[in-house]
């Protein structure tokens, strides 16, 4: 075969491939990035969660590290979604979130070259205070690490780049951590005139307008609630600060320390089996007492965590309940295979 056929079958057999990334990059929606996104995210979090139960239980520390790095590995996936679907606000926590596991799993390699590269991918789109605001995260992290002399030459930078942005929101801050890196130097005067220069930019503040207050709808129960009969504790509306909110209140003769809510499937054979968890809460010091509440209901009603704006719920038929309960005398309640008619 001449070399004429040969460029032209090499041709013939890469187009197509080439063709088809294109069409399935152009054919995902920024609804389907923002949901894979949000899927990594989640899962990271999962991941991580489970790991600690774990160790908690008596498994092996070095269970948290590995979950860590399979979380900063999904961030990193995640990171790249919410940057197609121009999702800024969760893209810069994404990054803060796997940086920061990088860090602690001792990645150096990973925490400055994301960093770095997210810098200047706000300096490309002319996002002056993203920019600093990334070195700053990146002064800290390499603090964190014990970089000393990397984060003093990042944090020194990010001062005078806030100076000269007019970033009087993050020019104090970066003194502070500045001071604080020069002391663990050896450099006392270089501190104290950093620390003071920042006092001086603390005091010539403007005073900060107090937030909009923004009334927050009371509680109410989830379309999908059900009360198992037997729980240790059952929904009822109480006026909570002259507002009538829906609470979790402790039925049972036991303190309560912890409770856990999560998605159950009503079986014909009349048991509850366990779907998935959604979330949990805890109080120590005895917990909450007989006749007691919790209150989960905001939280239940809204978003399933940071990473998405979608609901909190159970899918298709399965209902939302209270799924485990902890009491103060280290007893445990479960509703998986309760019977689920009295």
């Amino acid at each position: 075969m001449n070399f004429r056929w040969t460029f032209i079958l090499l041709l013939f057999l890469i187009l197509p491939l080439h063709s088809g990334t294109v069409l399935n990059a152009q054919q995902r929606s920024r609804a389907e990035a923002l949901k894979e996104a949000a899927k990594l995210a989640t899962e990271a979090e999962r991941i991580q969660g489970d790991a600690i139960q774990k160790v908690q239980a008596g498994a092996d520390r070095k269970l948290i590290r590995e979950a860590e790095k399979l979380a900063a590995a999904n961030f990193e996936k995640a990171i790249e979604l919410w940057r197609e679907a121009g999702d800024d606000k969760r893209l810069i926590a994404a990054v803060e979130e796997q940086t920061r596991l990088c860090s602690v799993i001792g990645d150096y390699d990973c925490v400055l070259d994301r960093l770095t590269r997210e810098a200047q991918y706000w300096q490309d789109r002319g996002n002056v205070a993203e920019q600093v605001h990334t070195l700053y995260i990146l002064g800290i992290r390499q603090s964190q690490m014990k970089r000393d002399a990397a984060a003093i030459e990042t944090t020194e930078r990010v001062v005078t780049m806030s100076r000269s942005a007019g970033l009087r929101w993050l020019e104090p801050n970066a003194l502070l951590q500045l001071s604080m890196l020069y002391e663990r130097a050896g450099r006392p005067k270089d501190a104290q005139s950093a620390r003071e220069t920042a006092d001086k930019l603390w005091a010539g503040m403007p005073p900060q307008p107090a937030p909009p207050t923004v009334p927050i709808p009371p509680a109410t129960i989830p379309a999908q609630w059900v009360d198992l009969p037997g729980a240790p504790a059952a929904v009822e509306y109480r006026v909570i600060e002259g507002v009538n909110e829906a609470v979790l209140v402790n039925r049972s003769s036991k303190g309560i320390t912890m409770v856990r809510f999560g998605c159950v499937a009503l079986e014909g054979d009349k048991k509850t089996r366990m779907l998935s968890g959604l979330m949990g809460l805890g109080l120590i010091h005895g917990g909450v007492r007989p006749r007691f509440y919790y209150q989960p209901f905001r939280a239940l009603n809204g978003p399933l965590n940071r990473w998405t704006d979608d609901k909190m719920g159970c899918e298709g038929a399965a209902k939302m309940t209270l799924i485990e309960a902890q009491f103060d005398d280290g007893t445990t309640w479960k509703a998986d295979g309760l019977n689920w008619v009295p």
